[in-house]
């Protein structure tokens, strides 16, 4: 049985490991248009921070050693573009060759993940306006950091994910500021909680806005101030 599967990081990864010890007659193959997979995506703030110093510590399989230890095949920088359900193939684009294939399947298994949310306001494309979903993404914010390009930063999410790279761009001397629509950072936390992190936050010169909308990103060709 041919076992075709869309996306190669956490979700894709698992399902293709469990299939494959479940079955060792299954043919299964990963299509994935990052070039990483099995990424620790809860370290990418400390990597911004330094606190990982190597990429490589980001990366818990490569793609030769996921298949070496699975027996899976895996097609990095590849990304589907058509599904063809009747036929039961995918059409995907070759990011390093413009070429396009066609793979065969029996099974289809999307695991294609989530992306950074880009919100659908002027200035999102200016120069050193980052996000945090990828490795690739750690690594442009740090360098952009060591290159003394980012004295001044906003992190527009107060979450799991924003205070991490808030603390963390606070620890390389960057003045930050945490903005949030919500009452509180830290949505599902109580008041209480909440204020007592804000006030930390404070102690370290990290200032957070709540209740805050971003309503554009202004600048010519880089971001220069965020508009609320």
């Amino acid at each position: 049985m041919k076992i075709l599967i869309i996306g190669g990081v956490a979700a894709g990864t698992k399902v293709a490991a469990k299939l494959m010890r479940e079955n060792r007659n299954c043919e299964v193959t990963i299509l994935t248009k990052s070039k990483d997979i099995s990424y620790a995506g809860c370290g990418l703030p400390y990597y911004v921070g330094k606190l990982i110093p190597e990429r490589g510590q980001l990366i818990v399989n490569t793609p030769d050693s996921f298949s070496n230890l699975t027996g899976v095949s895996v097609l990095t920088e590849v990304e589907v573009t058509k599904v063809n359900p009747t036929n039961k193939t995918v059409d995907a684009l070759n990011l390093k060759t413009d070429e396009t294939n066609t793979y065969e399947y029996d099974k289809l298994v999307i695991a294609s993940g989530a992306e950074a949310i880009k919100p659908p306001i002027d200035g999102v494309n200016l120069k050193n306006v980052y996000y945090m979903r990828t490795p690739d993404d750690a690594v442009a914010l740090r360098s952009a950091v060591e290159a003394g390009e980012i004295k001044r930063a906003t992190v527009v999410g107060g979450g799991y994910i924003g205070l991490e790279v808030a603390e963390n761009l606070s620890l390389l001397g960057v003045r930050t500021t945490v903005i949030d629509m919500a009452k509180h950072i830290l949505p599902g936390f109580d008041d209480e909680f909440c204020e007592y992190v804000e006030n930390h936050l404070a102690d370290q010169g990290i200032m957070t806005f709540t209740e805050t909308k971003l309503e554009a990103i202004l600048g010519e060709e880089k971001v220069e101030k965020v508009q609320t």
